[in-house]
């Protein structure tokens, strides 16, 4: 999820491949942090360039000024960043948005033991990609149903709309505010582009201290 950490290709400015390695952007600062096993020593004040990459899809390109030149190390000054091109099909962002989702829980019967039943309830979406979901959520119970309904509207979608998740990993129990990671296994047709367009309008805010 950019800009923590990520797989990155060092570049001189005409292009040639310096070295591949880890990336790590300070947006408010304005430099980038390039690190490897090998780095070959550039100038002061020269001009680099560095690639973004989330597997093996590139997502950003950031230039900037070498500031410190080691071994291993990089840090690169006064740096601009540019949002590739369909970048927002591979990005994962940061997101703080109300859902519902249809959660399973066990409800008691008079003479008749208990029953699995389902109800909407809140919760909170802390990252999204096209793909994959992060909510947080009191107890939800994954070992019944590995499969749930989440409900979104706006700022994400123009209207309420449904997705249908499976569960990726285990959560992280905190009592209210256990964390889950879904797959999204199914979103209406019609709100791929809303979701796509909602990712790359994230994406060009978290970097527009680059621009």
């Amino acid at each position: 999820m950019f800009p923590a950490y990520c797989k990155a290709i060092l570049k001189a400015m005409n292009g040639n491949i310096v070295e591949n390695g880890q990336a790590k952007v300070f947006l408010q600062e304005k430099y980038v942090e390039f690190t490897s096993q090998f780095v070959p020593l550039l100038k002061m004040n020269s001009e680099a360039k560095i690639i973004c990459l989330e597997g093996a899809a590139t997502t950003h390109i950031i230039t900037g000024t070498v500031y410190l030149s080691t071994q291993n190390f990089l840090r690169l000054v006064n740096v601009k960043c540019k949002l590739l091109p369909g970048a927002e099909n591979v990005l994962e962002t940061p997101t703080y948005l109300k859902a519902e989702i249809y959660k399973p829980f066990m409800k008691k019967r008079f003479f008749k033991g208990t029953k699995i039943a389902h109800k909407w309830e809140e919760c909170t979406v802390i990252s999204l990609s096209l793909d994959r979901i992060a909510i947080r959520a009191s107890r939800i119970m994954c070992e019944y149903e590995k499969s749930i309904k989440l409900r979104m509207g706006g700022p994400v979608f123009k209207s309420d709309t449904e997705l249908t998740l499976t569960l990726a990993q285990n959560g992280l129990m905190f009592g209210k505010n256990s964390k889950y990671v879904y797959q999204i296994t199914d979103i209406p047709e019609p709100h791929q582009e809303e979701l796509a367009d909602f990712i790359k309008l994230c994406s060009l805010e978290l970097i527009k201290y680059l621009q």
